[in-house]
């Protein structure tokens, strides 16, 4: 038994991924969350912290949960060390998980069943994965306080419509559910729980590749490529960077431009795209033959609702969805700490970019960008800021071994 994890997501905001390799054993029927049965519709607010969804979630009546919605993980984990002591004494079967690639490891366990309630649907019967150290960091990189994560498996018994426009999940039963007029079809494949589709892709040396990619909405990248899976293709134009954070540390890769992504009819022009280093060595087994995943950042421009029991996607245009992709113009890469997520650090500066030719280091706590207090602010609002656009002049105050320093600097596309 083996598990990977990775940590990867756009302006190297870490979102966790974590690729389940086991069955869980509790009884079907009361395995996934359902509508009550007088009900055929349901819907559900969640918070939206850079396209990564949020929800709320009460285990064994007694323990409120707020947990990332992932098509890229089977089952619900629990990350945080608070919730993990108090289901601790559930755990029927400890195991470590191996990073591929490392001998780097982690300790888990899987609980007996436990009851898992979410707001306007039958409860779960179900096995949690309990992690025995907070490996991961989820909060430091999200800037909200986040439990763990559950997949979109759980909810396989019904159809449900993510839509990112309104912070809104509506769940419905597959007999109830009528296609939109505009909606785009897209088939599916379903393994271990997770989703898989088929997209075509036009690199920027005009070759044109359709791609197996898992659907990965607990990842904020548009899109992930491997590059031992690309046939030894390497973008012409790329930045190198840390893409993300693993197990072994961090994650070293570039990131590029890809011509256009097609997904049925609909096409994304100019896609930022992450290309790692040398990704899961030596285990094409975990991988399923995938090419890479497609992240919240593509998924975002669209409704999209998932229907496992007839294995298909439909995609509906959002607000969003003629938006350029744009990538960080600073060069920053940003952790949240502190008990309200508002101290920004700097952990990463992408050499020869605009913050590494002001003299920024990682290290420094940013105070203020144009004389707003970044206390106010989150995640999401400071990486808008530094994507600002071409030639816009940003005034930064930080803080160092204790000293304030002003710095200015001037955004530019880096790729």
């Amino acid at each position: 038994m083996r598990l990977s994890v990775k940590l990867h997501g756009i302006s190297c905001l870490v979102i966790a991924a974590i690729v389940m390799l086991f069955s869980q054993t509790t009884i079907a029927q009361y395995n996934y969350f359902n509508l009550p049965f007088n009900k055929n519709r349901s819907t559900l607010s969640f918070e939206n912290f850079d396209n990564i969804v949020i929800i709320e979630a009460l285990l064994n009546d007694s323990i409120p949960v707020r947990l990332i919605l992932d098509s890229g993980v089977e089952g619900i984990i629990i990350t945080d060390m608070s919730v993990v002591g108090q289901l601790a004494d559930r755990c029927i079967r400890n195991f470590r998980i191996s990073a591929p690639g490392t001998i780097e490891v982690l300790e888990a366990c899987i609980t007996s069943p436990v009851i898992a309630k979410i707001k306007g649907l039958d409860p779960a019967i179900t096995n949690l994965i309990l992690l025995s150290d907070d490996y991961f960091s989820l909060e430091e990189y999200i800037g909200t306080k986040v439990h763990g994560l559950i997949g979109i498996d759980k909810f396989k018994n019904m159809v449900v419509t993510t839509n990112y426009d309104r912070n809104l999940l509506t769940f419905k039963r597959p007999s109830h559910y009528k296609l939109p007029a505009k909606g785009q079809v897209i088939p599916i494949s379903i393994n271990r729980g997770k989703p898989y589709v088929t997209a075509r892709v036009e690199f920027d040396n005009g070759t044109i590749k359709d791609l197996r990619l898992l659907i990965d909405s607990g990842a904020n990248h548009p899109l992930l490529l491997e590059n031992d899976s690309l046939d030894g293709y390497k973008p012409q134009k790329s930045v190198k960077a840390v893409i993300g954070k693993g197990l072994a540390g961090n994650m070293e890769g570039s990131f590029a431009r890809v011509g256009w992504l097609l997904l049925g009819n609909y096409r994304l022009d100019n896609i930022i795209t992450s290309f790692t280093d040398d990704y899961l060595p030596g285990s094409s087994d975990l991988n399923m033959n995938r090419h890479g995943t497609l992240g919240a950042g593509a998924l975002s421009r669209f409704r999209v609702t998932y229907d496992y029991q007839r294995e298909r996607i439909i995609l509906q245009k959002g607000s969003k969805f003629s938006q350029p992709f744009e990538y960080n113009m600073s060069g920053i890469t940003f952790r949240s700490i502190g008990s309200f997520f508002n101290v920004f650090e700097i952990t990463d500066i992408i050499p020869g970019s605009p913050a590494d030719e002001s003299g920024l280091l990682p290290g420094d706590i940013l105070l203020a960008i144009d004389n707003k207090s970044t206390f106010t602010m989150n995640m999401g609002e400071i990486n808008r800021l530094l994507s600002a656009g071409e030639g816009v002049r940003v005034d930064l105050q930080i803080s160092r071994d204790g000293k304030h320093k002003y710095i200015r600097i001037r955004l530019r596309k880096l790729i």
